[in-house]
């Protein structure tokens, strides 16, 4: 019996093996929604810019966001590229690129593996959500605006 017990504790189940972190399936629905703005002539190439107020500081309004789908000729792969800004004191419109943070994935068919990111698992949760949030709201505004 010990052995057994033993053996269930310390066995890699499959179900946990295939779990995927909340944050990863936003990063997934972040690049679903960006493919929905469309292709550009290049199908290898997907750029998307967007400015949002991810950090609700006052003193540098926005941050500026560019996620990017990309063929490097063996894989598909994403960057979410953040770049977070300080006010110039001095002038009331000057913004200063402080800190710009990386995200980089490959995509193989349906799943997105992180490969490398600037952000803890964390951190990740609570930005994906809220450019994902971002995004539908940019999406949903051009919609109005298309009428």
């Amino acid at each position: 019996m010990f052995v057994l017990t033993l053996f269930f504790l310390f066995y890699p189940f499959e179900a946990n093996a295939k779990t995927v972190p909340h944050h990863q399936k936003l990063l997934k629905d972040i690049h679903d929604e960006v493919l929905q703005f469309g292709i550009n002539k290049d199908p290898d190439l997907i750029k998307r810019e967007f400015w949002m107020d991810l950090d609700g500081r006052e003193d540098n309004k926005e941050e500026h966001i560019v996620v990017m789908r990309y063929n490097d000729g063996l894989n598909l792969k994403m960057t979410v590229q953040v770049t977070y800004f300080s006010k110039d004191k001095g002038k009331r419109f000057v913004r200063f690129a402080k800190d710009t943070k990386l995200v980089q994935c490959s995509i193989k068919e349906h799943d997105l593996e992180i490969n490398r990111s600037d952000y803890s698992d964390k951190e990740m949760e609570k930005l994906f959500a809220n450019i994902l949030t971002g995004i539908r709201n940019k999406k949903e505004l051009l919609k109005l605006i298309k009428h």
